[in-house]
């Protein structure tokens, strides 16, 4: 199993930090899916308008970039569609 070596979080003004934890555990879980180790993952969490929050990730496979986004009306929203849609791009790497 590959791991996830540094995983940075960002989070904008009004984003509660326990959003910041929740996401790194979401980009760790994702590493059982990486075709390579990852050296570098970022997560980053805004808002989008008023009550949507929404979710960027990059992920840096093997110096491939892995990138998506994903918006929903919480973060844990948000966040878990960012890491379905990362799932998806690892697993068809791995094809």
């Amino acid at each position: 199993m590959h791991e996830i070596a540094n995983i940075h979080t960002e989070l904008a003004d009004g984003i509660p930090a326990e959003a910041g934890d929740y996401a790194r555990t979401k980009v760790e879980a994702l590493a059982r899916y990486s075709p390579a180790d990852v050296p570098v993952a970022t997560a980053r969490l805004d808002f989008d308008g008023p009550r949507r929050v929404t979710a960027h990730g990059r992920l840096d496979v093997d110096g491939v970039p892995v990138n998506a986004k994903a918006t929903g009306d919480t973060y844990t929203e948000a966040v878990d569609l960012l890491q379905d849609k990362l799932k998806h791009q690892l697993l068809a790497m791995s094809d």
